[in-house]
């Protein structure tokens, strides 16, 4: 009887003849299954060959890790602590316990489903999204202000204060430039943008900063003075100690 660890790297060879033009029985006995084996795996993906599986960025929370925080967290250690353990914030640890806890029973702040927050995790982060004006309430409402002139930003602060208590009310500013320069999403019409204050079509990039911004084109730096400035034997390099020499004699005079 093969492990797991052997039978997903017999499936991953078992693919890789496939994909190179294999029958399923020479495929089966290359890697040493029968046709029953391969002929599951076929089925299971429809017969298409598998793509690999991106490479998973650090920036989110792995299923190791949420096993890792879920036995931290039953054994009693604190959020910062665990944080420090598992090298990430005490906010994406206290978040993360408080999104994957469970929502029923007096207990439901102590618990914490490493995999039912990896499967949450996983639903949430599938491309591609819904549109939120697929609610066909807020993008009547949205088109309504939009053909009154209004901004994206004051569109979005008034439904905030309408509706504070219903979230599918709520959209962002950039959310609705987005659908405006994408051509319409959800029940928005593609022509809207020509409401907006610009009036444009397409989104302008900004402008970046001059990288010699505030600086005198040419300028010599006082490092790189001539050695006879120190001598002052040229006329013209003492006047202006000369005159720096006035100033403060006439401050302290002034001061006194």
């Amino acid at each position: 009887m093969w492990s797991k660890y052997e039978l997903v790297e017999k499936q991953a060879r078992f693919w890789v003849l496939m994909s190179e033009g294999s029958t399923l029985t020479a495929a089966c006995d290359a890697v040493g299954v029968n046709r029953r084996t391969g002929r599951r795996w076929r089925q299971a993906t429809g017969g298409r060959v598998p793509l690999p599986e991106a490479e998973r960025s650090g920036r989110y929370l792995s299923l190791e890790e949420r096993l890792r925080i879920a036995d931290l967290h039953l054994g009693g250690t604190g959020v910062r602590a665990i944080a420090a353990l598992a090298g990430r914030s005490a906010a994406t640890i206290s978040r993360e316990l408080a999104r994957g806890g469970s929502k029923t029973g007096p207990q439901a702040r102590t618990k914490y489903a490493p995999y039912a927050a990896q499967k949450q995790a996983e639903l949430r982060g599938r491309r591609p999204k819904a549109s939120k004006f697929d609610h066909s309430e807020l993008a009547f409402l949205v088109q309504k202000k939009l053909c009154l002139k209004w901004s994206p930003e004051q569109i979005s602060d008034h439904l905030a204060a309408v509706f504070p208590d219903r979230q599918e009310m709520r959209v962002s500013p950039e959310a609705i430039y987005q659908a405006l320069y994408g051509g319409g999403r959800g029940g928005l019409r593609g022509d809207l943008h020509q409401h907006l204050r610009t009036g444009r079509a397409i989104r302008r990039p900004r402008r970046p900063a001059a990288k010699n911004s505030g600086k005198i084109p040419d300028m010599t730096m006082i490092s790189e003075r001539p050695a006879e400035v120190e001598g002052r034997a040229v006329p013209g390099h003492w006047e202006s100690q000369c005159l720096c020499q006035v100033v403060v004699s006439v401050g302290r005079g002034t001061r006194s």
